[in-house]
């Protein structure tokens, strides 16, 4: 009887201890093109996005274990969509058949997210290097941003996907504002 009751209460704790643990959320982003027209480049380019992260987490909480979101394969397709949303905006038309290609390699993108009782620090970083090459010429350049926040209580996701968002669409109007690259593109 001792046994049964004993077996039946271990029990009980586990169910409750495995309903305290959620499974990791998905991280949604959506950054979109605010930049508007900084660079006139009247001209056909082919582009695409390589995922050169050592990890494919986007939102990291720190000291969390198990993690409390799941890591972003969609990335390289969400900054494929804003960097052509930004090059179309631009003036470029875009075509796979174009001699031009226009890389953009993804090293780091992630918000570290320090939390304590009262307080949470989110820490986002980008690191971009952008390949251009056309013809028999080649041009590479990094392109890096971070934001940090800070607010009291625990963090809220979409304020850090929002983060995330933000940080994405300044570093690519950068890129279109960098002179070195417009001229390149434009010889």
């Amino acid at each position: 009887m001792r046994l049964a009751f004993s077996a039946s209460l271990f029990g009980a704790a586990l169910s409750l201890l495995a309903g305290c643990s959620s499974a990791p959320k998905t991280v949604i982003l959506n950054p979109s093109y605010q930049g508007g027209n900084i660079s006139q480049l009247s001209q056909t380019l082919a582009i695409k996005v390589i995922d050169n992260r050592t990890t494919k987490f986007t939102i990291k909480v720190l000291e969390q274990e198990p993690a409390v979101y799941l890591p972003n394969a969609e990335l390289p397709v969400i900054l494929n969509k804003l960097l052509a949303q930004a090059l179309e905006a631009n003036g470029v038309t875009l075509s796979s058949q174009s001699d031009t290609q226009l890389t953009l390699r993804i090293r780091t993108f992630i918000a570290k997210v320090d939390e304590t009782l009262s307080r949470h620090e989110s820490t986002a970083q980008a690191e971009f290097v952008i390949e251009a090459s056309k013809g028999q010429r080649t041009f590479t350049k990094p392109f890096t941003g971070e934001a940090i926040f800070s607010k009291p209580l625990k963090h809220d996701q979409s304020q850090v996907e929002g983060q995330l968002n933000r940080l994405a669409e300044q570093v690519v109007t950068r890129m279109l504002s960098d002179k070195e690259l417009i001229n390149f593109l434009q010889q």
